[in-house]
């Protein structure tokens, strides 16, 4: 950002907010004038500067749309159209905002939280109450999950030495608050083995005076679906580390990782399913004091104003799963899900286990979702199609031919081999 004529004392938490992985919106002061300057993140060339006076700057995540803040007054303003979208004013202060969507604003005030939508003409509606356990606290975070109906909000303060952090989680279709020891949090969503929808899941960081911890529960279960086991796994903090805490999480749905990223610069990369460890390294020697989401990996920015990012190596992940944790069975289901290379092996060798143990539809559904199709060949389906089933089952081709176009269409041997028994009967309806 210096390379942008950013200088680093507008830099910080307080004057350099970041919605998404599209703007970058900075309040700089001078002794000759008050701007803000906005970052297009995809073409930095395109930085542009308005003069705006404000306590606040939060740009829409997916337009050219800001809102500013000036005491207790909002206003939402388009910057390609030059028109005020929406204004309104507050009768508490908004000690901290964000983007939720790209039509919904948060707004918390020292005694609740608000979601305000700048379409239509409503004002501010009120989530719920503060709890008393934020009360005193700084507060540096808030997140819902897709449906807003779980909402997490967090505040951090200094008791004895060290940096506290307190979250408050609401649970809207139950109109109920629970108080937990957390610096930081995420909602994403994991697909577990054998199940018909997703799975829901939180996850937090804390560390305690006790020591550190990343917790992934499941919320709002859907019947049919399998449970899902809570996972609670140590966060490693190095010796020299003794005041490091985590300050942001974010998951993406590709991988079903998730990142936490600390104060001291370290990242930590967590599968969520298992709560597996799979790397940890420091990404910068300054505080990265805010993240976002970036290609199914992260975004931030640190005090010196380097912006960072850091995704997953999809040619090299696997490997270094097996090379470095030895879990066998979390590289073959990160490579099915996430359709990586480096576990074709495993693959074939699973595969032709299943077939000597008699488990053929078991063996199709595993062809069925191998990564890049590598086992949807011509030869796994003559392998198959000679094959008998089970009573009451479907037969091991027709298993096959089921799990794929569940979840997409047919390849050409595929298109082929289904066709011959329709056209052997004479049902063209059936292609058509």
């Amino acid at each position: 950002l210096p390379e942008l004529g950013i200088d680093v004392s507008n830099i910080s938490f307080n004057t350099l907010t970041l919605q998404s992985d599209k703007f970058i919106c900075i309040r700089e002061k001078t002794a000759q004038r008050e701007q803000v300057c906005i970052v297009d993140l995809q073409d930095s060339s395109k930085t542009f500067r308005r003069p705006i006076t404000a306590d606040s700057a939060i740009m829409n995540p997916e337009n050219k749309i800001i809102a500013l803040k000036s005491g207790r007054n909002l206003q939402v303003f388009n910057l390609e159209m030059k028109a005020k979208v929406k204004s309104c004013m507050m009768s508490e202060d908004v000690h901290f905002w964000r983007w939720i969507s790209q039509f919904d604003i948060a707004l918390v005030t020292d005694t609740a939280v608000f979601h305000w939508s700048i379409e239509g003409t409503s004002s501010p509606a009120k989530q719920f109450d503060r709890h008393a356990n934020l009360n005193g606290t700084q507060i540096i975070s808030y997140a819902t999950n897709a449906k807003m109906n779980w909402m997490s909000l967090i505040g951090i303060s200094a008791v004895q030495g060290r940096i506290v952090g307190n979250m408050q989680l609401f649970n809207k279709d139950r109109s109920a608050s629970q108080p937990i020891e957390a610096h930081a949090s995420e909602f994403s969503e994991i697909w577990l083995e054998g199940a018909a929808q997703p799975t829901q899941v939180f996850s937090f960081a804390s560390r305690s005076a006790t020591g550190s911890k990343l917790h992934v529960v499941e919320i709002d279960h859907v019947d049919g679906n399998p449970p899902f086991q809570k996972r609670s796994v140590d966060i490693f903090f190095p010796p020299e580390a003794v005041n490091d805490f985590p300050v942001s999480m974010q998951a993406g749905p590709k991988y079903e990782l998730v990142y936490v990223v600390t104060k001291f610069g370290f990242i930590h990369l967590y599968d969520l399913e298992t709560g597996t460890c799979l790397f940890t390294n420091r990404i910068s020697g300054d505080t990265v004091f805010v993240t976002t989401k970036h290609d199914n990996g992260i975004i931030g920015v640190n005090r010196k104003g380097q912006v960072l990012s850091v995704s997953v190596n999809e040619d090299t992940v696997i490997p270094y799963i097996l090379q470095n944790t030895g879990n066998v069975e979390l590289a073959f289901r990160l490579a099915s899900r996430a359709n990586l290379p480096g576990a074709d092996q495993l693959y074939v060798q699973r595969f032709q286990q299943l077939m000597q143990q008699g488990q053929f539809n078991d063996a199709a559904k595993m062809a069925a979702s191998s990564p890049r199709g590598m086992l949807r060949t011509e030869n796994t389906i003559n392998q198959l199609k000679h094959l008998q089933s089970a009573p009451g089952q479907l037969s091991p081709i027709l298993q096959y031919f089921a799990t794929i176009l569940e979840k997409g269409e047919l390849n050409r041997h595929e298109s082929i081999e289904l066709a011959r028994p329709v056209l052997a009967s004479n049902r063209k309806a059936l292609l058509e």
